[in-house]
């Protein structure tokens, strides 16, 4: 006799695939599938072009074709007796030969009746199979909704770690900026420093050029004084005496009487700047002495603690990392593109801040419509197109002060982002009550953060926007995304006497 799986087996092939019971009167169709009379024919009074509903190809109604070898087939499956078909194939204990009934709550085994009495069991806590699954099955269920906290647990772990990491990358990167930006300011008052030394040396170089004129000319015309007089008086030799001694005193005082007034070569003004400018340079040049110093020593000692800390693979990547860092990340600081500017928005002289002065919008009915309405929006500078930019900015002003920091992607001139089909916005939307995550096309739950300083750090290339606390340095929220097209620092305020002042 058949086993349980082949019989199983067997009827799921003697199955109608219409009326999903055992065939009768089976026919086959042109495509070779099988169906009861009844059913395809059925099917065929529903429409003129009669379709196979496996296959779907066409079939001819008057070409079907009894299948008397299925017929006989399903007569047998069907006279088998359903209770001796499930018997043979059930588990039976080995020892005993018996159908299990029981379940041993201690030693987790399926028992049957002998078993049950036998001494190995007698003393145990033994349940009906069935009841025992039902009270397994509440525990499973119990621990599934327990994982499943994990789960949820896990999944808000991970997010603020991720977000931990993001700040962490984002702090490494303002360190960066921040160095740039004071490596850069020391050399531009080196700089300055020495085009002035430069210059001052240059105007006292004039400056001589102008005394070696005036020298020459005085000492020449004296020279050319004393040629004359020497001059006449060789005349006055070959002269007849009666003309020698004609005017005699006059011409011999005025000999006596000439005097070499020989001018100072430099002057002390001049003496006393050139003394100035050489002190200048010899303190400047102790002073960067004295830095050299400090930094070959504290540099080497600095230098020489971080590599030992690193283990042999961090070694490895800093050498890589240095072959591959070849140049170094440029610094250009986000400032406010006034030109983007909502007319309503001043700005300070650096383009570091903006404050909003509002008298009343709802009086002028002829205003143009705010791209980002309500905020009154400016873009920020530069744009990015790769690579990351961060900044970080305070938002100032009476209580209930409203405003909006984030990126925007470029649009079409004319267009207003609230007709954007695709999400070309990712911002925060702070307020004294708390802030929160938006898009052009979607809005994310309420955070209950007060923000007062909040730091923006964009990774184009991994398609990160990442918001966090600037005072504390904690995570806020992340956009993950892709981008397309170039991004534009947005800053937006919302209430009057507000201002926006960037720090970074």
């Amino acid at each position: 006799m058949a086993s349980l799986k082949r019989t199983s087996t067997l009827r799921e092939d003697m199955i109608c695939p219409i009326c999903i019971e055992i065939l009768r009167d089976p026919v086959t169709i042109d495509c070779g599938h099988n169906f009861c009379l009844q059913c395809i024919n059925q099917v065929g009074k529903t429409t003129e072009n009669l379709q196979c509903p496996l296959c779907k190809l066409p079939v001819n109604k008057n070409m079907l074709r009894p299948n008397k070898l299925l017929a006989s087939l399903a007569e047998k499956i069907q006279a088998m007796d359903p209770a001796e078909e499930q018997t043979e194939g059930e588990t039976r204990c080995r020892k005993h030969k018996e159908r299990y009934h029981y379940f041993c709550e201690e030693d987790k085994e399926f028992l049957c009746l002998v078993c049950r009495d036998s001494k190995d069991h007698k003393t145990h806590e033994v349940t009906v199979i069935d009841e025992a699954a039902q009270n397994y099955k509440v525990q499973i269920e119990t621990e599934v909704q327990h994982l499943g906290q994990k789960d949820k647990e896990i999944i808000k772990e991970k997010k603020e770690g991720e977000g931990a990491i993001q700040v962490f990358r984002a702090q490494v990167h303002l360190e960066k900026l921040k160095i740039l930006e004071e490596f850069k300011h020391v050399r531009k008052r080196l700089d300055e420093e020495e085009r002035f030394l430069l210059s001052r040396l240059s105007w006292l170089e004039q400056e001589g050029v102008k005394l070696i004129e005036e020298y020459v000319s005085v000492t020449e015309g004296q020279l050319t004084t004393l040629r004359d007089l020497t001059r006449s008086l060789k005349n006055r030799l070959q002269a007849p005496s009666m003309e020698l001694l004609e005017g005699i005193n006059d011409i011999l005082g005025r000999g006596k009487e000439f005097q070499f007034h020989n001018p100072t070569p430099v002057p002390m003004n001049l003496e006393k700047r050139m003394s100035e400018a050489k002190a200048r340079h010899e303190s400047i040049v102790e002073s960067l002495k004295r830095l050299t110093d400090n930094l070959n020593t504290e540099g080497k000692e600095d230098k020489s603690t971080f590599l030992n800390s690193l283990s042999k693979e961090d070694k490895e990547n800093w050498r890589l990392l240095q072959r591959n860092n070849s140049e170094l990340l440029s610094s250009v600081p986000v400032t406010l593109d006034s030109t983007s500017a909502d007319p309503n928005l001043t700005f300070s002289q650096d383009l570091k801040k903006a404050s909003l002065y509002l008298v009343d919008s709802t009086l002028n009915t002829q205003a143009k419509p705010r791209q980002f309405y309500p905020f009154h929006c400016v873009r920020g500078s530069p744009g990015l197109s790769s690579g990351r930019v961060l900044w970080e900015v305070e938002i100032q002003g009476p209580p209930g002060r409203a405003g909006i920091v984030g990126v925007v992607a470029e649009l079409p001139r004319g267009s207003r982002i609230q007709n954007s089909e695709s999400c070309c916005l990712w911002a925060l939307k702070i307020s004294s009550s708390g802030c929160q995550p938006i898009t052009n096309v979607s809005i994310q739950e309420n955070l209950p953060i007060c923000l007062r300083k909040v730091g923006v750090y964009v990774d184009y290339d991994r398609g990160d926007v990442v918001f966090y606390d600037a005072i504390s340095n904690k995570h806020i929220y992340t956009f993950q995304t892709s981008f397309d097209r170039q991004l534009f620092p947005l800053f937006g305020l919302l209430t009057a006497r507000s201002s926006m002042t960037l720090s970074l």
